[in-house]
């Protein structure tokens, strides 16, 4: 009788592909997976800016005119003390400051926010303003923003407002188009001259 001596198992070269495998798999993988992430919760200021829009429209209809933030709200300083005082990836509550910059509006988020919110209505118009939202949700130390602009077209051109917090240094201007490189008026846009996110 003969009896096999044969060994069941993997060699290491058997192992060491498949730790190649799943390592090229990965470095793929997690990017995307970030990045899906970040665009997640820019969906929060995508909701907020287009009701802060529609509130601003029913004010304007009551009164003439729109209602502005002098700073953006909350403050990130306040909260995010774990990274500096900056904007990131930590949600920040909806604090009493912030009601109270927005109690003319009648406006308040769903719960925490991401993102820290303005509206600029001080540029020289009483028909235009300017909501943006700034964060930095992939949390790579660049400040993007999100930004509604409704200008004031009165026929001698248009009369449009930058944001008032300015990250780079520079307040942002109006969103445009990747595609064509027009500007982006009555419609929540992400403005790309800064961070994608």
């Amino acid at each position: 009788m003969r009896r096999s001596t044969r060994h069941s198992g993997f060699t290491l070269i058997e192992l060491m592909i498949s730790v190649a495998l799943i390592g090229v798999l990965a470095s793929a993988a997690i990017p995307l997976f970030l990045s899906y992430q970040a665009r997640t919760r820019r969906s929060e200021a995508y909701a907020n800016l287009s009701a802060i829009d529609r509130t601003q429209k029913s004010l304007f209809a009551e009164r003439d005119t729109y209602h502005g933030t002098a700073l953006p709200f909350p403050d990130p300083a306040t909260y995010n003390t774990e990274i500096g005082g900056v904007l990131g990836a930590l949600k920040m509550p909806w604090d009493a400051a912030s009601a109270a910059a927005y109690a003319e509006l009648g406006w308040t988020p769903e719960g925490d926010v991401f993102y820290t919110y303005e509206i600029n209505t001080s540029c020289g118009c009483d028909a235009c303003f300017t909501a943006s939202a700034f964060g930095d949700v992939d949390g790579d130390g660049v400040v993007s923003a999100v930004m509604y602009v409704e200008p004031d077209a009165d026929g001698l051109g248009v009369t449009e407002c930058p944001t008032i917090m300015a990250p780079g240094g520079a307040p942002f201007g109006t969103p445009t188009r990747f595609e064509t490189g027009l500007p982006v008026y009555r419609e929540v846009a992400v403005n790309r001259s800064a961070d994608e996110y």
